[in-house]
């Protein structure tokens, strides 16, 4: 997907699918999000400090360089090479690194960690599990963790038949740009994880929720605000 849409992999408007997205408008969206971000947080009294910022998932940097007019160093992560190329150009000001966790830095580095529309994507609930751990060991005391979660899949949206045809029709020798341009299908998946176990696994890696946001469409969702005591 870094390959064949990279900004509708990103942030999957419909409209916007098959290369449809302005940059300009894709990046304004960015600034907005992390607005709204920092507007919650400064109604919280968190972070603390304003020094280091992760954000997780980044992909293209589109919310990393919009982090950028808060805290002094910005960090984006991401599995993708290929986004982390464009994140480069678009935001040379941050530093970005490749990689599914992180562990790439020490325990109570970042005054902010924000992770959004990532968590859903992951391989399997065990991977969620492991990043919010991993997320809140990054964290300082004081500092403010916001990650996003779908909390609830319909059964119909759990089968992901369209992701299962994907990969059989690549399996077969398919091409990528055939089976997402032509046949309209996407290898995204998705995962949910019930709200009283995410609030769980946050307490149980020594954080607390301090604040809930909540969506339903398209699926039932939440960003959860948490923190590190020192």
């Amino acid at each position: 997907m870094a390959r064949l849409d990279p900004l509708w992999a990103i942030l999957s408007d419909p409209k916007k699918r098959f290369g449809n997205w302005d940059l300009q408008d894709f990046l304004r969206t960015g600034d907005q999000e992390i607005a709204g971000l920092m507007a919650t947080a400064k109604r919280l009294g968190l972070p603390h400090q304003f020094r280091h910022a992760i954000d997780f998932g980044c992909g293209v940097g589109r919310l990393t360089r919009a982090l950028h007019a808060y805290f002094t160093d910005c960090h984006g992560v991401d599995i993708s090479s290929r986004m982390l190329e464009m994140a480069v150009r678009l935001a040379p000001e941050c530093d970005f690194r490749q990689g599914d966790d992180l562990s790439s830095f020490p325990a109570g580095y970042a005054d902010l960690v924000y992770s959004s529309l990532v968590l859903q994507h992951q391989p399997d609930r065990a991977h969620v599990v492991a990043l919010i751990q991993d997320m809140l060991r990054a964290l300082a005391p004081g500092g403010l963790l916001a990650f996003q979660m779908v909390i609830h899949l319909p059964w119909r949206n759990r089968l992901q038949l369209r992701r299962r045809i994907y990969r059989a029709l690549r399996a077969l020798g398919i091409r990528d740009s055939l089976v997402y341009g032509k046949l309209k299908l996407s290898p995204i998946r998705m995962v949910s994880l019930p709200r009283p176990q995410l609030e769980e696994i946050v307490c149980g890696a020594g954080g607390q929720i301090v604040h809930e946001h909540r969506e339903t469409a398209p699926y039932p969702s939440s960003t959860f605000y948490c923190t590190v005591k020192s």
